[in-house]
C-alpha cells in the first residue's frame, strides 16, 4: 500500500526526467543527529565525544559524494526517462516520500527539486513542469 509521485510535461518540448535521493534534506538530519549525539556523548565521555567527531567527518565525506552523484544525475540523460508532451513521469514508494527530481528540456535547461509521493494510501501528487519547474521554457498548449 504505496502512492505516487508524477511529473507532467505540459509543456511543448521533449524532456528528460530522473529522480533519487534528496541528498539536501539528507544531509541536514544526518549533521543535526550526528551533532547532537556529539554534545550530548561528550558530556558523558570525552573519548566518545571525540569519535563521534570523525565519524561526523566520514559520513560529511559520503554526503559529499551524494551530492556529486546528483550533480552527474542532473545532466545525463542517457540514464534519464524521454517524456513527450502530455505524457508523464510517474514512481511509486511510501506514503509522503520525498525524492529529488531531475528535468532537462530539449534546449538543455534544467531544473531539480524535492517532490512527494501521495500522503495516503494509493493517492499520487501530480507536478506540472509549467508550474513546479521554473527554471525550464514552459511554453504550454
Amino acid at each position: 500500500m504505496g502512492s505516487k509521485c508524477s511529473i507532467l510535461n505540459d509543456t511543448q518540448h521533449d524532456v528528460w526526467i530522473t529522480h533519487g535521493i534528496n541528498w539536501p534534506s539528507f544531509a541536514a538530519v544526518v549533521t543535526f543527529l550526528l551533532s547532537l549525539a556529539t554534545v550530548c556523548a561528550g558530556a558523558i565521555n570525552i573519548h566518545a565525544g571525540k569519535a563521534l567527531v570523525v565519524f561526523d567527518g566520514f559520513i560529511g565525506t559520503l554526503l559529499l559524494c551524494g551530492t556529486n552523484e546528483a550533480q552527474k544525475k542532473r545532466t545525463d540523460r542517457a540514464s534519464a526517462e524521454l517524456i513527450k508532451p502530455g505524457e508523464k513521469y510517474t514512481w511509486s514508494g511510501t506514503l509522503s516520500l520525498h525524492m529529488r527530481v531531475y528535468v532537462m528540456n530539449d534546449n538543455l535547461q534544467y531544473d531539480d527539486r524535492a517532490c512527494f509521493t501521495g500522503p495516503t494510501a494509493s493517492s499520487e501528487y501530480v507536478y506540472a513542469i509549467s508550474e513546479y519547474f521554473q527554471k525550464l521554457d514552459v511554453k504550454t498548449d
